[in-house]
């Protein structure tokens, strides 16, 4: 008989060994340890999947379940799939480039405990964005940055969120597998932005709580420099995110659906909030550049009058002088 976890996590991945390695041990580090990795390999070299997870995965055979797809079917896919085998309480989705914090699972498991009314579907933490490259078959890091993903506040605002402003991300997000039924899965059709499409219908069934504390770590390599583990996400000759809000725009003038039309109204709002807001920003900038002119004038204008002021001193022990 299978052994009952609380935590299901999903561990997509393809053909990235360091990677995988440092997700693997980045969940061996987590205080809390209650969980059962699906690692989803979607297409990749499964011996060598195989390899890593035995070396650095859980040390019981049964909390690794292996799921190699003969060939690539995509995020969305292999989400999908991960999604349809789950029967813990609640679910993680982890791609294998992320990492997460030790405290990850035990504060984001005890918050969805805590809440005994079933409020919440799901509760996502702040997360800093890590930016590094690859060099001689090493993981090198860069920098680190706490703006971009500080969540603040007590709960994701679902109105922000329809209007296609990425509040949620699979690393920062624990949510419960009861929610999942309504949420109608996954759109596999979807090349890059499955998981916010995903969270906009699971968001229906409740909200999603915030822990403002950086529990969670988005890395990101914008420098390519060749082969696989170099790519932070997929590549596309297009905005795959603007591609995805007009498909949405498309959906709710083909009367596909409420929420399709309710997003919709969000998005455009949101797009002519931006288109108000560019030539203020413009504005703004034009206005800091006068303001340095000015302030370096003034400078320059400060240099004159103390040049002219030692000048008089001068003239003026002169004239005591004589």
């Amino acid at each position: 008989m299978t052994v009952p976890y609380k935590v299901a996590i999903i561990l997509r991945t393809k053909n990235r060994p360091l990677f995988l390695a440092r997700a693997l041990e980045s969940m061996r580090r987590q205080s809390f340890q209650d969980f059962r990795i699906y690692i989803i390999n979607d297409g990749g070299d499964a011996d060598e999947v195989a390899r890593i997870a035995a070396q650095f995965g859980p040390y019981e055979e049964d909390r690794v379940v292996h799921v190699d797809l003969p060939v690539s079917g995509g995020r969305g896919q292999a989400m999908s799939i991960g999604l349809g085998l789950v029967k813990e309480a609640y679910v993680h989705i982890h791609d294998d480039d992320d990492t997460l914090e030790p405290e990850f699972y035990a504060r984001t498991v005890a918050y969805l405990d805590d809440d005994v009314a079933g409020t919440f579907v799901g509760v996502t933490t702040s997360s800093y964005d890590i930016v590094e490259h690859m060099e001689d078959g090493r993981i090198v890091f860069d920098n680190r940055f706490d703006v971009y993903g500080r969540k603040e506040g007590t709960i994701v605002d679902y109105s922000l969120f329809l209007s296609h402003v990425s509040l949620l991300s699979t690393i920062t997000t624990l949510f419960r597998r009861s929610a999942v039924a309504g949420s109608h899965g996954v759109d596999t059709t979807l090349p890059y932005v499955e998981d916010q499409d995903f969270f906009q219908r699971l968001m229906m069934a409740g909200e999603v709580g915030i822990i403002p504390d950086f529990l969670a770590n988005y890395h990101q390599r914008p420098f390519v420099t060749g082969g696989p583990e170099d790519k932070s996400e997929t590549d596309f000759k297009y905005d795959a995110v603007m591609a995805y809000t007009n498909n949405v725009v498309r959906d709710a003038i083909r009367g596909r659906g409420k929420m399709r039309e309710l997003q919709a109204a969000f998005i455009q709002n949101s797009r002519q909030g931006h288109r108000y807001a560019a030539p203020l920003s413009h504005q703004v900038s034009q206005l800091q550049q006068q303001c340095g002119q000015l302030s370096q004038e003034v400078s320059s204008l400060k240099d004159d009058i103390g040049r002219l002021a030692r000048l008089v001193s001068r003239l003026a022990d002169r004239l005591e002088k004589n």
